[in-house]
């Protein structure tokens, strides 16, 4: 099942909400968050470096990001970006909550042109999620200053978590007796 805006909108508001986040609001920041993100998830591209046994496969896996690491990014960038009331960390909480469990939705979906079955180590390369949640927020309404500030503040944070994730990626495909390695290449679904 891929990410869309009205799954992960409901896992936002899950995640908020759980956090004490209680407001009449959290409902459109949530739907402003989730469509962001699900503009931004498929210009993502999920390399790898593979090895195994030379043949052509494939790599399915569930888009798993630790909870620990999302959390300390997003305080990280709420404090860097200015979002330092006594409610940021309890959104951030929430948030990292919610985000964590709506990626589970999706998958890490690849291709690997020289190992037909072994293990791949993907990463994952994108360009900077700030428009993508600007367009995000404007769909849901919210707008102004503070706007600009959290969407920076979310994009500076999927920087930081993007620049340490990786994930081993099983490889299934055809089989040789010859070792190969070489690099994958997929998106997120």
């Amino acid at each position: 099942m891929p990410i869309t805006p009205p799954g992960l909108t409901a896992t936002i508001t899950g995640g908020l909400l759980s956090a004490g986040m209680l407001g009449i609001a959290v409902p459109q920041l949530a739907a402003g968050i989730a469509n962001g993100v699900s503009i931004w998830l498929p210009t993502v591209t999920v390399m790898t470096v593979d090895a195994g046994v030379l043949g052509a496969g494939v790599g399915v896996l569930p888009f798993v990001v630790p909870l620990p690491l999302v959390l300390s990014s997003l305080m990280t960038a709420y404090a860097a970006n200015g979002q330092l009331g006594v409610m940021a960390p309890l959104e951030a909480s929430g948030l990292a909550n919610g985000l964590v469990l709506g990626f589970l939705q999706g998958l890490i979906v690849t291709t690997h042109p020289g190992v037909g079955v072994g293990v791949g180590v993907a990463r994952l390369l994108g360009p900077p999620a700030f428009p993508s949640l600007m367009q995000g927020f404007a769909s849901a309404g919210i707008t102004g200053q503070g706007a600009v500030l959290k969407a920076n503040a979310i994009s500076m944070a999927f920087d930081m978590i993007f620049a340490v994730y990786v994930t081993p990626i099983p490889i299934v495909g055809s089989v040789s007796p010859f070792p190969a390695g070489g690099a994958g290449f997929g998106n997120i679904l």
